[in-house]
């Protein structure tokens, strides 16, 4: 079974992290070919080339470098230099520290699953996968402005900022990385408290990326489909039913 592309992205990351945070395009590959030497001992055919000449695993790392460049942990604005974000590095050190990469499942749920095409380039790909996203809806909404239901994390994110307020939520901060945003939260003896929340457009998102719920108060989503999750869910589809237009 060939690995996925998804499989080169921390081993990319951790090459530009071991070159200083930046690095030519010429100098990162073997980096990460001596990172990835124990794998692509187990998996041969990596190491073949796909019709048009194209070394495979590097054609993967290609790919893993244009989808973490869209999740802002790469910045490629320099042509011809890669160099790691601090979000990228983020990432890299909850893996070396939990063993857990904080993005596994992240590729299903933003589509990326069904465009690997050996033949196109991730460039282009990727540019159609934003296209045809951005082009889907959800249903009519009509709340505050917001035309449509969210359809994605971003969309719960969006929403939540417009009905905040009026549901006695105040935003300090919100982020990258786990858990999302430091709120203020109106208790019932009328004080702020601190709540630190996810944001996930299903609950059981939460479980796929593998969160802690020791570490996060308050899971703020589009859907509530986690019947026995252990951290409060706050579901957006049925608080909307107050403020519709």
């Amino acid at each position: 079974m060939a690995l996925q592309f998804t499989e080169y992205e921390i081993p990319l990351l951790k090459a530009l992290v071991k070159l200083g945070g930046s690095a030519k395009v010429s100098d990162v590959y073997p980096m990460v070919a001596q990172i990835m030497k124990s794998k692509l001992a187990k998996y041969p055919e990596e190491l073949g080339t796909y019709k048009r000449g194209e070394i495979i695993w590097q054609n993967k790392t290609a790919w893993a470098r244009e989808y973490v460049k869209r999740k802002g942990q790469l910045d490629a604005s320099k042509w011809g230099v890669w160099k790691i974000t601090q979000s990228g590095r983020e990432r890299v050190r909850i893996f070396e520290e939990s063993g857990r990469d904080p993005d596994e499942g992240l590729a299903k749920l933003h589509g990326v699953e069904e465009i690997e095409k050996p033949e196109e380039k991730p460039e282009e790909a990727f540019h159609k996968l934003e296209e045809t996203q951005l082009h889907e809806t959800g249903d009519i909404l009509g709340v505050r402005g917001i035309v449509y239901e969210p359809i994605n994390e971003q969309g719960v994110i969006l929403l939540f900022a417009a009905l905040a307020h009026e549901l006695d939520f105040r935003i300090e901060g919100i982020r990258s990385r786990f858990p999302d945003a430091l709120l203020r939260r109106k208790n019932v003896k009328g004080r702020w408290a601190s709540c630190k929340a996810e944001f996930e457009y299903k609950a059981s998102d939460f479980k796929i990326h593998g969160h802690d719920p020791r570490q996060c108060d308050l899971i703020i989503c589009w859907q509530n489909d986690w019947k026995d999750c252990p951290v409060e869910v706050l579901s957006l589809k049925e608080k909307v039913k107050d403020f519709k237009e």
